[in-house]
C-alpha cells in the first residue's frame, strides 16, 4: 500500500475508529475531493464501508460546471460507487437573502450534503467526508486572525464536527493533517485526474488572495513552514478554548461562584459569549468587552441597578445593558416617550401633515400601527421589507449591505408590531407597508435620541 494510505489509514483508525459505516463524500471534482475520493474507495479494502458520492452543482460557471458534474458522476461510476448531484440556485438564493454569492453558496452545499447522508445513513452514521486539508486550515486562521477572532475563532476546523445544515450529521475532515503537496504527490502517483476552477483564481475573493499571495511570499520569504506553525496554533487554541467552555460553565452551574471581580479577564469573557448565543446574540469581540466592562460596573453604576440583583448571571447584565431587553410602547393619545435601557429616549407623536424632510423622524401611515407595540434587538431570523422593496430580506444582510459594524447591529433598535413584523429597523426608513400614501389621514412620528 502507498505511503500516504499507509498514514491515512492508520490516522483514520485513531480519529474516527474503523468500525462500518456509510460515509457521504463530498467531490467537487477538483484535486483535493479527488484524491479523497481515491483513497476512501482504496480504504474500502481495509475498512467495512460503504461510500455514496455527492456533487453540487451551484449553477454559476455554466459548461463548466455541467462538465464539473459530469465529471464526478463519470468517475464515481468507474469505482462502481453510487453518486448523487444536484444542481442549487446560488445566485437567486443570495438574491432573496443578500447574502454574497459565497455565503449562499457554502450555505446551500451544506444543506445538500447533509440531505444526503440523512438519506443514505442509518441513525448512528451520517457522516460526510470533506476533503479540506492543511493548507485550508491555514487560509482559515489567517482570515479569522485577519478579522479579529479569540481562540474560539483561531481554533479552525475540527477534524469532526456538527453539520452547520444539521446537527445529526457529523463533518469529518481526514485530510487536515496532510499538506496539499503530499495530496498532488499521491495523485500524480495514482494519475488521478481532476478539474479546475477558474474562479480558485479569482483574486477579488480574501480566501483567494491569502491562498496565492499571502501564504506563498510568506513561505518563500520567511518561513515555508507557515502552515504546520498554524496548524500548531489552531490545536493549542483548540484546547484552550475547550477548557474555557468548560470553566465558563463551571462558573454558571455553581451554587456559590466566585465573585465576579475576581474572575480572570478571559473567563469573564468566556461566561458572556455564552450568555450571548445562548440569548441568540452577536458574540463580537466589541459587544463582549462592552457588558465585561458594564458588568465590572460603569454601566451599573451609571443607571443605579443594584449590583447585588446582576452579581449572579449575566443574563440580567445583557437586559441591563440593552442587549436582550423588550420595551412595550402604548401609542396612546398625541405624544409620549420612553426612556430606553440604555439610557436613549424614544419619542413619538401623532400628526395631520408630513413633517419636512430631514428632521430626524421617521413617519408611518397611523392607521397601519396597532395602539402598541414592542421596541426591542435583533434576533435571528429577523427579516424586514425596506421602503420600496417588493420583498422582506434577512436584517442581518441588510446590515451588511449598509457596512453596519458588527457592534453596532445588536444596539440598533427595531419596532414590532407582533409575530416578527417589523414596521421600522432603527437606521432605516419606515418598512414599506407602513409608508405615507396620498390616502394617509394620520401620520405616526418616532424618533429614537442617543445620549
Amino acid at each position: 500500500m502507498d505511503g500516504f494510505l499507509q498514514q491515512l489509514r492508520r490516522h483514520w483508525a485513531e480519529r474516527f475508529g474503523s468500525g462500518p459505516r456509510h460515509l457521504v463524500v463530498a467531490v467537487s471534482g477538483g484535486l483535493d475531493s479527488m484524491v479523497l475520493l481515491h483513497s476512501l474507495a482504496r480504504l474500502r479494502r481495509k475498512f467495512p464501508w460503504q461510500l455514496t458520492v455527492a456533487h453540487c452543482h451551484h449553477g454559476l460557471r455554466g459548461i463548466d460546471a455541467d462538465g464539473d458534474a459530469d465529471w464526478v458522476r463519470a468517475q464515481s461510476e468507474a469505482l462502481g460507487l453510487p453518486c448523487i448531484v444536484e444542481e442549487v440556485s446560488v445566485r437567486a438564493a443570495a438574491e432573496a437573502s443578500r447574502e454574497s454569492l459565497e455565503m449562499a453558496a457554502r450555505r446551500l452545499r451544506h444543506a445538500f450534503l447533509a440531505r444526503s447522508a440523512l438519506s443514505v445513513g442509518s441513525a448512528d452514521s451520517m457522516e460526510v467526508v470533506l476533503a479540506h486539508h492543511a493548507q485550508d486550515q491555514a487560509e482559515l486562521i489567517l482570515l479569522r486572525l485577519l478579522r479579529g477572532a479569540g481562540s474560539e475563532g483561531l481554533a479552525g476546523m475540527k477534524e469532526r464536527s456538527p453539520s452547520p445544515a444539521d446537527q445529526r450529521v457529523s463533518l469529518l475532515r481526514p485530510f487536515l493533517g496532510f499538506d496539499r503537496g503530499t495530496l498532488e504527490a499521491f495523485a500524480r502517483s495514482q494519475g488521478i485526474g481532476h478539474r479546475e476552477d477558474a474562479s480558485n483564481r479569482d483574486l477579488s475573493i480574501p480566501r483567494n488572495r491569502i491562498r496565492h499571495q499571502l501564504i506563498p511570499d510568506w513561505m518563500a520569504h520567511h518561513s515555508p513552514a507557515l502552515p504546520r506553525v498554524l496548524a500548531r496554533i489552531a490545536d493549542i487554541a483548540a484546547h484552550e478554548s475547550d477548557y474555557l467552555r468548560e470553566q465558563a460553565q463551571r462558573w454558571r452551574d455553581s451554587l456559590h461562584p466566585e465573585p465576579w471581580a475576581s474572575l480572570h479577564v478571559a473567563l469573564q469573557r468566556a461566561i458572556l459569549r455564552m450568555e450571548l448565543i445562548e440569548h441568540g446574540r452577536n458574540a463580537e469581540f466589541e459587544t463582549v468587552e462592552r457588558l465585561r466592562r458594564a458588568r465590572c460596573g460603569s454601566v451599573v453604576d451609571k443607571h443605579s441597578v443594584d449590583p447585588a440583583v446582576a452579581s449572579r448571571a449575566p443574563a440580567n447584565l445583557l437586559n441591563r445593558a440593552g442587549l436582550s431587553e423588550t420595551v412595550a410602547v402604548a401609542f396612546r393619545g398625541v405624544r409620549g416617550q420612553r426612556v430606553l435601557p440604555e439610557g436613549s429616549l424614544f419619542r413619538w407623536k401623532r400628526l395631520k401633515r408630513p413633517l419636512p424632510f430631514g428632521h430626524g423622524w421617521e413617519q408611518l401611515d397611523a392607521t397601519t400601527v396597532p395602539e402598541t407595540a414592542t421596541l426591542r434587538h435583533r434576533r435571528p431570523g429577523d427579516r424586514f421589507q425596506r421602503l420600496g422593496q417588493s420583498n422582506t430580506a434577512r436584517l442581518q444582510n441588510l446590515f451588511i449591505n449598509q457596512h453596519v459594524a458588527a457592534a453596532e447591529r445588536d444596539q440598533r433598535w427595531v419596532l414590532d408590531l407582533g409575530d416578527g413584523n417589523l414596521a421600522w429597523v432603527e437606521g432605516f426608513s419606515v418598512g414599506e407597508r407602513h409608508r405615507l400614501t396620498p390616502s394617509t389621514a394620520e401620520i405616526l412620528a418616532i424618533q429614537i435620541q442617543r445620549s
